[in-house]
């Protein structure tokens, strides 16, 4: 949780606090005054669990394959990029110049294109947010479908497919790149994905390819309390714990001065 939220959060707690106790303090009698240490020990106790709960759960970064690591023409891989390794899983893979901007992937065309592999460089979980597509054909008409699939260990989760209308024009770069967002994978814990890449066979009249770039994914990380996120975790325990004590024992009395 943002800390300016945390803070009108704050304010509001204790703006609802300080009417009770401004009614309290006109009396400081022994109930009156348990009263004012229990709305303020609330107050904290409740911000100070939020804190904890916004600590405990750190936020997830998304990480990008450009392919821009990766060298200009026949590719086999493994290359590692932004915390992801990828390599040619079967196939023909081959990287290009004609990217969104820079390098992309696309299927090698002298064997009818392949399937690319994206694993995590730690052996993580991850999930798969989005990449951008474009389909190329000389003559540029027809359209080609992109087939994405997630593994868990070797079991399937699901497969996005995303069909474009191609387009002939690919200097500078092809111009009809687009950003295809997850959509059976969204939010779906994955150790790999395969990306399979469709391209012409060589002699068989029509020139086309499957084309990637910018794959986005994020890891999946633990929440791993740190010390600083314990010790706000043991103040709201200890200030809860005090306030069920005192209900429990409500002979003890307060004493001013």
């Amino acid at each position: 949780m943002p800390i300016v939220a945390l803070q009108l959060l704050e304010i509001k707690l204790n703006a609802n606090a300080n009417v009770r106790l401004k009614e309290s303090a006109v009396n400081l009698s022994p109930s009156n005054c348990f009263r004012v240490l229990t709305g303020l020990t609330r107050c904290h106790t409740a911000v100070a669990a939020i804190v904890v709960a916004s600590a405990l759960a750190p936020p997830a970064f998304a990480n990008t394959i450009t392919f821009e690591t990766a060298s200009l023409g026949v590719f086999t891989g493994p290359v590692t990029e932004d915390g992801f390794t990828y390599t040619k899983l079967s196939g023909g893979l081959f990287v290009a110049q004609f990217g969104n901007p820079g390098h992309d992937l696309e299927g090698l065309a002298t064997v009818g294109g392949g399937v690319l592999k994206i694993v995590s460089a730690t052996g993580g979980d991850f999930n798969f947010n989005a990449l951008d597509f474009a389909a190329f054909n000389i003559l540029g008409t027809g359209s080609q479908t992109l087939r994405v699939e997630g593994f868990l260990g070797a079991s399937s989760v699901g497969v996005d497919q995303y069909t474009l209308a191609n387009t002939k024009v690919f200097d500078p770069k092809y111009d009809n790149w687009t950003t295809e967002a997850a959509s059976l994978l969204a939010g779906k814990s994955i150790s790999e994905l395969d990306i399979t890449l469709n391209a012409s066979v060589t002699g068989s009249g029509s020139l086309f390819s499957e084309n990637i770039d910018n794959v986005v994914l994020t890891p999946e990380v633990a929440a791993v309390p740190e010390p600083a996120s314990l010790a706000l975790l043991g103040v709201a325990v200890l200030g809860a714990s005090c306030v069920r004590l005192r209900r429990r024992r409500p002979s003890v009395e307060c004493h001013a001065g």
